[in-house]
């Protein structure tokens, strides 16, 4: 049975679940029946305006005419102010595609961060306006004293939206800041890959980028020269004096920006200022040969010289070994293939490449760290979409850090973590995203019908699910501490206020309020848009 068939029985079983609970028969069979009835319609009938467009992107030979512009494939990724700064101005560098990066700044008290970040984007190289920045207030919710909860997939879905909104991208790359990808990305080779497996007649496709990583001290040590070479070529831009000038000027007029208000009032300035300035000129791009930027040079640093491997295939092997690293090097055909797996595979994090229009929003309950973007694939495979490898890109790891795994290793909350009964062998598992995994499992199954039946573990699929898994999905209690996890329990944060920066300028700016975002219904389905058009 292929993913469409398991799809199709999946909303079967969702609409069975719907009739046993719903009140009323008739809007039982409402619900339960509308989405089969219009499925039947469209096989039958099909429609004119899909006909067009699918005739539209492919040849008359029957092959997919490569009409994806480099422009129209938007790379998006969450971001400390921090590792921002550090990895932009490489990134750019690299990609020549859009950009859109969603940052946490405390905009009330350090308004220079804003700042900072806008002058680091007007001197990228290539076309600056294809970049976005969205600035989001750091709410106190997002730093509680000793259990900080970025905001990752909060961040992921600000900074998707904006490749849409702000730079009409026609596809997305659901990415990581601290990663890289090559050749010449998006190369000519990979824009045919995405014209050719994310069609307009099959929404429910996703094109994985595979991950590589470098040895540490060979990272540090090609960053400070990549470093230097760029920092060179800097445009020269506003110094340290002139940031603090301006927001004193704007203190001598308007008072104190301390306040979330006055600081939007400053960068309303900041926005007014900025739509009378003239466009700069895009900045020619080095392209530096890298030890990676080919996939021959990369074949000989990860066979040869022994200084890159596939994304932690030594530490964490299960989260990226889906993607069959023997098959993406072996020399045949570089056509996409597909995911090799009848399930879908557990603690499957790819970066991935999906129309648009088809994406799927991040599930919000998932702070700081763990299984954020894992949640993201089985969401995607629970919603029947198609994993397929690209044998035309990869993505490197190229930004050395202190991960957030680690940060969550240490500390009293751990050690009475670690004295728990009900602890997991891997300690950090009690109180990083895992804490969320029983109640988004749930979720899944009333949403789309997707359990655990559907999934594979450890690379056999008839493997029965991991003890301390089934232990947690038991009985909440069993789970040690929430940390990396807002539960169904509590309200969703509030609105933050927001500053976007394209291109290095100050182009809008949105007041928070008290109001929460929107919290994901139990059983609500993230690909409503695609059902309704299907």
């Amino acid at each position: 049975m292929g993913a469409k068939e398991h799809a199709r029985a999946r909303r079967a079983r969702v609409g069975a679940r719907c009739c046993r609970a719903c009140p009323s028969t008739l809007a039982c069979a409402a619900s339960a029946c509308v989405g089969a009835l219009v499925a039947l319609a469209l096989l039958w009938c099909g429609t004119s305006e899909r006909a067009e467009r699918a005739s539209g992107a492919r040849a008359h030979d029957g092959t997919t005419n490569a009409s994806v512009r480099a422009e129209d494939v938007c790379l998006f990724s969450p971001a400390s102010f921090e590792r921002l700064t550090k990895t932009l101005p490489r990134l750019a560098s690299t990609w020549r595609g859009a950009i859109s990066i969603a940052v946490v700044v405390d905009i009330a008290a350090e308004p220079r961060r804003a700042l900072e970040l806008a002058q680091i984007a007007r001197d990228v190289e290539g076309n600056r306006a294809r970049v976005v920045i969205t600035v989001i207030e750091a709410l106190e919710e997002f730093n509680r004293p000793g259990e900080p909860r970025f905001p990752v997939n909060m961040l992921r879905n600000v900074a998707r939206e904006a490749c849409v909104e702000r730079l009409g991208a026609n596809f997305v790359l659901m990415h990581d800041i601290d990663f890289e990808i090559f050749p010449e990305a998006p190369s000519d080779d990979l824009l045919r890959d995405i014209a050719d497996i994310l069609q307009l007649d099959h929404p429910r496709r996703a094109l994985v980028v595979p991950a590589f990583q470098l040895h540490n001290l060979f990272a540090q040590r090609l960053n400070t020269k990549r470093d230097a070479i760029i920092n060179a070529r800097k445009s020269s831009m506003r110094s340290d004096a002139d940031i603090d000038a301006i927001i004193d000027r704007h203190v001598t007029e308007h008072g104190s920006v301390s306040s979330s208000s006055h600081s939007m009032a400053l960068y309303e300035s900041f926005v007014e200022r900025d739509a009378h300035k003239t466009s700069i000129p895009a900045r020619r791009s080095l392209n530096l040969t890298l030890p990676y930027s080919t996939k021959e040079r990369l074949k000989r640093l990860v066979h040869e010289r022994r200084l890159a491997d596939g994304f932690q295939l030594n530490y964490f092997p299960i989260a990226h070994r889906p993607s069959n690293y023997t098959r993406w090097f072996a020399n045949e055909s570089n056509t996409p293939y597909r995911v090799a797996t009848h399930k879908h595979p557990y603690y499957y994090e790819p970066y991935l490449i999906l129309r648009a229009d088809a994406a799927l929003q991040f599930d919000e309950s998932f702070v700081t760290y763990g299984f954020n973007k894992i949640s993201y694939a089985h969401e995607l495979s629970a919603a029947g979409f198609e994993f397929y490898v690209t044998k035309n890109a990869w993505t490197v790891h190229t930004n050395v850090h202190a991960s957030r795994a680690m940060e969550n290793s240490v500390g009293k909350d751990l050690e009475r973590c670690q004295k728990h009964p009900a602890r997991s062998n891997d300690h950090r598992i009690a109180r990083i995203g895992h804490s969320c995994i029983p109640a988004f499992i749930r979720r899944l199954e009333c949403a789309y019908g997707f359990t655990l039946n559907d999934v594979e573990f450890n690379g056999d699929p008839s493997a029965p699910p991991p003890s301390d898994l089934m232990f947690r999905l038991a009985s909440d209690e069993n789970i040690v501490c929430f940390a990396g996890c807002v539960t169904d329990l509590e309200d969703a944060p509030r609105t933050p206020s927001s500053v976007i920066i394209r291109g290095g300028r100050f182009v809008d700016v949105t007041q928070g309020s008290d109001a929460r975002r929107r919290k994901r219904g139990l059983c609500e389905r993230f690909d409503a848009h695609l059902v309704d058009e299907e």
